[in-house]
């Protein structure tokens, strides 16, 4: 039977990796919420500068952009979780070195580019 890795700098590593995750998310959940209030803000500027103010000319998709991010972020933060549980796991079980799936990391990374482009589409629409 394998035994657990014995170097604590280890299983610190992977708690800071762990920690870089949470607070990932943390600040994909309050980006969420800026989203969401973009096209208020959006409103307000062009009533301040004397713009023209169309409220209703395009549906505001910014709330449901910023819903989603939040969830992203929640997201996020239950899969550094569980891949933490993981890797914890696999070191005390004695793999050396554990494989991570970084297929994961790439589907994020799609779902923020998407979000991207949609909030320029916003910009672009008002």
């Amino acid at each position: 039977m394998a035994s657990a890795v014995d170097d604590p700098r280890i299983y610190l590593a992977a708690e800071r990796t762990f920690l870089a995750w949470v607070r990932t998310s943390i600040a994909l959940m309050g980006f969420g919420f800026l989203i969401a209030r973009f096209a208020f803000w959006l409103r307000e500027y062009a009533e301040i500068q004397g713009l023209p103010v169309r409220p209703h000319a395009h549906p505001a998709i910014s709330p449901w952009l910023g819903f989603g991010m939040v969830l992203v972020g929640v997201f996020v933060c239950v899969t550094a979780a569980n891949r933490h549980r993981r890797y914890v796991s696999a070191l005390e079980a004695g793999v050396k070195n554990p494989p991570l799936n970084v297929a994961t990391s790439m589907r994020i990374a799609t779902i923020l580019a998407i979000v991207g482009l949609l909030m320029a589409t916003q910009i672009l629409l008002y």
